[in-house]
């Protein structure tokens, strides 16, 4: 068997990029959004959700292999996108190569944001040994009081409309790339389908900004410590 050349292996990162960015980064957002918009319906419903998802078996195994490995691979290839593009935004101005510039730089906001996050929840939540039904309350309490100052609203702001571009926006890259969407008008139409997906997980992520910061209310656990 032959050993594959570097533009060979070039390609494949590329095409493993583009495909990590959908399954399993992207598939993530929408059910991280979806359950986190529980929280309009009542703390209660928001409350199993994280009780459900913090006592799988194997939780850590789990994030480590189909999302933080992924994500890793994901933002160091984003990064050396980044570093290697020729961008010609000021020369030519038509709206996809202002989107493929908005892309890279959501990207790096994204990457951004989420240091910020695991940072003040996972990495909290795992240095207390809040575990299985102690993690819903005390993450509840973090979020209470992120979304209680200005900077707290402005930096999840900034991140839930950056992932949910970088998300919809990089779903017309993935489709075209890969040969799905095929012909201008293909292009275009699923160009309208991914904005409006875009926009609705924007309205979930700020519908649930909104019910946290005007309705901050505290948990017990669910069973008895």
């Amino acid at each position: 068997m032959a050993k594959p050349s570097k533009d060979e292996i070039h390609y494949l990162l590329l095409k493993l990029h583009s495909l990590t960015g959908i399954v399993p980064i992207g598939a993530f957002l929408v059910v991280h959004l979806c359950v986190n918009s529980l929280r309009t319906v009542g703390v209660w419903p928001y409350q199993l959700s994280i009780d459900a998802i913090n006592n799988l078996p194997f939780l850590l195994v789990i994030e480590i292999t189909f999302i933080y490995i992924p994500l890793l691979f994901h933002s160091v290839m984003g990064f050396y996108v980044i570093h290697h593009a020729k961008t010609n935004v000021h020369r030519y101005r038509y709206p996809r190569n202002g989107l493929y510039t908005l892309q890279r730089l959501s990207g790096a906001v994204v990457f951004v944001f989420l240091i910020y996050h695991l940072g003040t929840t996972v990495a909290p939540k795992l240095w207390e040994g809040k575990h299985y039904f102690e993690a819903a309350p005390f993450l509840i309490d973090i979020l209470n009081g992120e979304f209680q100052t200005w900077q707290g609203l402005l930096v999840y702001t900034i991140g839930i409309v950056s992932a949910t571009f970088h998300f919809s926006n990089g779903l017309w890259g993935f489709c075209v790339s890969w040969g799905i969407l095929i012909g201008e008008n293909a292009q275009r139409n699923g160009a309208i389908v991914f904005a409006a997906i875009g926009l609705a997980l924007t309205v979930l992520g700020m519908a649930t900004v909104a019910e946290f910061n005007m309705n901050p209310i505290p948990v017990e656990a669910t069973v008895a410590r």
